[in-house]
């Protein structure tokens, strides 16, 4: 390989250190807004009500409440979640 192969090689690893660098800042903001909003709403007192409402209510406006994935917002309906809150509410 060329020392100019090299080079190129070494800038395009760059360029990808670069992009991936970019897209952890782009979810370590989303992560902290979604933090800074839930820590707000606790404070709040939005969830007072017994901890299974609690989540309940935390599902419902879009965040994981199983523990692989706690907190984090969620897109789509989420299997253990909804697994979660069907025995729970069936001991409730």
């Amino acid at each position: 390989m060329s020392l100019y192969q090299e080079l190129m090689q070494w800038q395009e690893e760059l360029n990808d250190l670069l992009r991936r660098g970019d897209e952890l800042t782009q979810r370590v903001a989303e992560l902290e807004r979604q933090n800074a909003n839930l820590q707000k709403r606790l404070v709040e007192g939005s969830y007072q009500s017994n901890g299974f409402d609690a989540l309940a209510n935390l599902y419902d406006e879009g965040f994981h409440i199983c523990p692989g994935s706690f907190g984090q917002s969620r897109e789509e309906d989420c299997l253990f979640c909804l697994n979660f809150l069907l025995h729970k509410g069936k001991k409730a």
